[in-house]
């Protein structure tokens, strides 16, 4: 194996990159502690880094960085937040450790806002969620994983501003009150989330079922609702879409 020649330091950008990777990436820390620095550096600036990184830190430090995004606020978890959509993935042969590692391998992991207020960044949720829809058809995961990642912003709309992330979720308009949103989902899907405020009884019945979140002045509502109801949510004026936000808004809703 021929060595890197030595040369120039990395600079901060550079630096920052290669550490990630080592964070990110299983395999490359084991061929570093195998084969060595040189035989993983890119160059002389990779090479001078690697040979001076303490492998038994390197390991603790990417076991903590899986734990802190698996687990990322105090009380909450990606595991928590996807408690559903995570039972029927793993009904379907997933692991929580490869989904993990998928996550982390992922550019959706890389839109994730890692370190607070460095840049503009989705949450850890929305950008998961969208690591795990990645492909997905119609159908329960689908269905169930976007109702949980729903229940998730609304709940940051209703109790965090300002946001501390950006949004990239569809169809999430302002109201009066907040925000308020509806997606249409299978109602086999919808039956399975067991009793949740608002729900109109009988609704499974249908082939599909819309439901709504909104933010209130007591926090999230959300639930199976009428056509009337989406009928609020119709992109363009019209005397029935104004006639519906009213309903809301008497409702304290919109």
């Amino acid at each position: 194996m021929t060595a890197v020649e030595p040369g120039a330091s990395l600079d901060g950008a550079q630096l920052t990159d290669l550490l990630l990777r080592l964070l990110l990436d299983a395999d490359l820390r084991a061929r570093l502690a195998d084969e060595g620095a040189a035989a993983v550096a890119a160059d002389a600036g990779e090479l001078e880094c690697l040979a001076s990184v303490d492998l038994a830190e390197l390991d603790t430090t990417a076991r903590r960085l899986r734990s802190q995004v698996w687990r990322p606020g105090s009380g909450g978890s990606l595991a928590t937040t996807f408690p559903r959509g995570l039972r029927l993935l793993q009904d379907a042969g997933a692991t929580e450790a490869g989904l993990l590692t998928g996550f982390l391998g992922s550019p959706h992991f890389a839109r994730f806002r890692l370190i607070p207020y460095t840049a503009p960044g989705l949450s850890v949720e929305e950008a998961f969620a969208s690591y795990l829809l990645e492909g997905t058809g119609p159908g329960a995961v689908r269905d169930t994983v976007t109702h949980e990642l729903m229940i998730a912003l609304f709940t940051a709309l209703a109790c965090e501003q300002p946001l501390s992330f950006v949004i990239e979720a569809e169809g999430i308009v302002p109201t009066d009150r907040g925000h308020a949103a509806v997606r249409t989902y299978e109602a086999a899907s919808v039956a399975t989330w067991g009793s949740v405020p608002g729900e109109r009884r009988g609704a499974a019945s249908a082939e599909a079922v819309r439901y709504a979140y909104f933010t209130t002045s007591a926090g999230l509502a959300h639930g199976v609702v009428s056509g009337r109801v989406a009928e609020a949510f119709e992109a363009g004026p019209s005397d029935r879409r104004e006639t519906a936000r009213r309903a809301l808004a008497d409702r304290g809703l919109w």
